[in-house]
């Protein structure tokens, strides 16, 4: 078995693309601290689905790459989801705080049921 190491170029890929789409989703939203917050958001996000992805041995990491990378789009939706007119601070915070719960719950299972199926693939070849 081979060490893939950290940085592969599918992890790097990923990191820098989807760290340009947070650059611009950030800019959009608070121009120059924005950008530079979700440059290192997106490129968080990025760099946890190649590790999803670039995964070949069914280890205890995809489970944790998974909930980690699904906790952090999860505040994203939580605040859509959650949106009002007379939005204040706290209730973002709950609404993003919720997301990121939520998020983190679906990331374990989505990646217990993704190592559990490489350990098939894996077993049976």
């Amino acid at each position: 078995m081979r060490d893939e190491g950290f940085l592969t170029i599918r992890r790097v890929l990923w990191a820098a693309g989807v760290g340009f789409v947070g650059f611009i989703i950030g800019g959009i939203g608070a121009m120059t601290r924005g950008s530079a917050v979700g440059l290192v958001w997106g490129a968080s996000i990025g760099y946890g689905f190649g590790s999803i992805f670039d995964q070949r041995q069914p280890t205890m990491w995809l489970v944790v790459y998974w909930g980690v990378t699904l906790a952090l789009i999860g505040p994203f939706f939580g605040l859509v989801i959650g949106a009002r007119p007379d939005y204040s601070f706290s209730d973002q915070a709950i609404s993003g705080g919720t997301g990121a719960a939520v998020g983190m719950v679906l990331g374990l299972i989505f990646g217990a049921i993704h190592r559990g199926r490489l350990r098939r693939v894996v077993g049976h070849s």
